[in-house]
């Protein structure tokens, strides 16, 4: 019984690291599985195309898991069979299906009896229009009562406050995806975030203006995609690069003459921590060649004087000296004055390397 107690007290441990930026799920499995008494334990993700999207396994040898991975995925016989299964509800290959029926299938034959397992017994933790999600426990032998011990006890209330925990991570995530919406929006800036293949989960209330025909965006099919097939191309590409290895991308499009939008593409690690690299943020900004550069800008990244500051701003404008005094009610000997001190502290010769300098923040 004090053994018992031990190994359910590791469990809701791990289990509250649920509410970290990213779960440490080998931890939460290992200790799942000691307390429900498996061989191995797993995380699987499947997106609404049937797709493999993360397989997170404790027990599992490394062909075990290529095995997976490579082809028995889309032969899995409990994800086939819980498709329309609500959060929450418990499968068993042991329930499900005789003895017969299950050994008649692929997925037991080459691939259960390959790697030792008996019965395998999920809890569906995610299913909605987009996800899927099962935390799964493996056995070399099988337990006719497993499902009923998983739903009494200690074990029942284990599951139910990894239940909780799970959902109160995803309103946190939601509170906080909705706060980086309004800041992006009060910005003029747009937030969506997709899947690897573009697949939209969700969108700020700020996009709909990057839709327009001059930048070309749209939603089809529930997918962000570009009218222009070139840059659509480099889009996915983008997307798929940083899927690969985490390092955020950057797309630049055309959206009339002198203006572009800037896709920046990162991965929502934070965000969705079922999946890792599988679910990215894209952010929308406008950027224009006839936008002015802010003078206090300026003067914080050049170390130069609010005056010097506001003569570059015009500089990078278009105007000359004589407008700049001009606008200024200055006299232009005081204007060529500050144009040299800036030449001189930002070490450039000419007029147009103080104006490249100054474009460039």
């Amino acid at each position: 019984m004090a053994e018992r107690k031990v190994v359910l007290g590791r469990a809701i441990d791990a289990a509250h690291h649920l509410l970290d930026p990213v779960p440490p799920w080998d931890d939460v499995l290992s200790t799942a599985r000691d307390l429900v008494g498996a061989d191995s334990g797993t995380l699987i993700v499947f997106d609404n195309q049937r797709r493999l999207l993360n397989l997170t396994a404790v027990g599992f040898t490394e062909s075990c898991s290529r095995d997976y991975n490579g082809y028995f995925y889309s032969h899995d016989v409990l994800e086939r069979d819980s498709r329309s299964a609500p959060a929450g509800t418990w499968l068993d290959t042991g329930q499900m299906y005789s003895n017969r029926q299950l050994q008649r299938t692929e997925f037991h034959a080459d691939f259960m009896r390959k790697h030792r397992m008996a019965q395998i017994f999920v809890l569906v933790v995610e299913s909605s229009p987009l996800l899927r999600a099962a935390i799964g426990f493996q056995r070399s032998s099988v337990d006719p009562n497993a499902v009923a011990r998983l739903t009494n006890g200690d074990a029942d209330r284990y599951f139910r406050k990894l239940r909780e925990l799970l959902a109160l991570r995803h309103q946190q995530l939601l509170g906080g995806l909705l706060a980086v919406e309004t800041a992006f929006s009060a910005l003029d800036e747009a937030i969506c975030l997709v899947m690897v293949d573009a697949t939209v989960v969700r969108t700020s209330a700020h996009t709909q203006p990057f839709f327009s025909d001059d930048v070309g965006f749209l939603i089809r099919r529930g997918v962000l995609s570009h009218r222009d097939p070139a840059i659509n191309a480099r889009f996915a590409s983008a997307l798929r690069g940083c899927s690969e290895d985490g390092r955020s991308r950057r797309v630049v499009i055309p959206a009339g003459w002198g203006r572009t939008t800037i896709a920046d593409i990162g991965v929502a690690t934070k965000f969705f921590g079922l999946v890792p690299n599988a679910v990215f943020f894209v952010r929308l900004r406008r950027r224009s060649a006839f936008a002015s550069p802010d003078a206090d800008e300026l003067q914080a990244v050049f170390s130069i004087t609010p005056a010097e500051a506001r003569v570059l701003a015009g500089l990078a404008a278009g105007h000359s000296v004589t407008e700049i005094a001009a606008l200024r009610r200055s006299s232009e000997q005081t204007v060529r004055k500050q144009v040299s001190s800036l030449m001189r502290k930002m070490e450039c010769h000419r007029q147009s390397e103080l104006v490249k300098l100054a474009l460039m923040v």
